[in-house]
């Protein structure tokens, strides 16, 4: 999730936040990959009463329904992207694409003191199944331009995200001469993330994070996976203002 100063709790005003320019980000092609690459976006999001209605790249579209001073719970519909094998071409030969599509989330966040407490249920396309994350974070201000985001997460995935991403069927075994693999539920990665947010005024702000991912149990064992460990960045220049 994406994050940037909002406004305070009772502010009737529509917010919106726009990039200067693009959205980057630098990653594995594919969880396990030791191919990187990039991908540009857009950068766009709206907000309305502190999350009760929200909009975005990255959060789809849903609302925070239930907010208090410590927490909020919250929905929202998405967009996964699957996986191409034309995403990899070395090391998804023959494994055929993931379906992209709709999936839906459950979110909650509370906050006790500086730290903040946020875990999240998704489930989407008969491919992508269902995923778990929790995670634990605080944003510290250095000055009063600049704050530093730490946190640390770990993912859980059903049998059938497990065996989408990291399974290798008799058939995919047949086209791309991996061995025949059945991945089963379990931890799926562990992870940190260390970031900063500059307000260069109040209406601009830049956002660089740079996150570490440890794949675990079947899907550290997968034939597909080449580096268990990857690394990814993710930057934005966002311009807000409200109304």
């Amino acid at each position: 999730k994406q994050n940037t100063p909002s406004q305070p709790p009772g502010d009737d005003s529509w917010n919106i936040e726009l990039s200067g320019g693009l959205m980057y980000m630098y990653g594995p092609k594919y969880d396990g990959s030791d191919n990187y690459g990039s991908k540009v976006l857009p950068a766009a999001s709206l907000e309305y009463k502190n999350g009760l209605i929200f909009i975005g790249i990255m959060d789809g579209i849903g609302s925070n329904f239930l907010q208090g001073e410590d927490y909020k719970i919250g929905a929202s519909i998405g967009y996964s992207f699957g996986r191409d094998e034309s995403d990899d071409r070395k090391n998804l030969h023959g494994m055929g694409d993931i379906d992209s599509g709709l999936e839906a989330t459950l979110k909650g966040e509370y906050s006790f003191g500086p730290v903040e407490l946020s875990g999240e249920v998704t489930t989407g396309t008969e491919d992508h199944g269902t995923t778990a994350k929790i995670e634990l974070g605080t944003m510290l201000p250095v000055t009063e331009q600049l704050m530093v985001k730490i946190s640390a997460g770990s993912t859980w995935a059903d049998a059938t995200h497990m065996e989408s991403y990291f399974g290798v069927s008799p058939a995919q075994s047949a086209r791309s001469g991996y061995s025949r693999y059945e991945a089963e539920s379990g931890l799926k990665s562990a992870g940190i993330s260390v970031g900063v947010i500059y307000n260069i005024t109040e209406e601009w702000n830049l956002m660089l994070m740079l996150n570490g991912d440890q794949l675990l149990g079947d899907a550290a064992d997968s034939p597909l996976t080449k580096e268990e460990f990857g690394v990814s960045t993710f930057s934005t220049l966002n311009y807000k203002f409200s109304f």
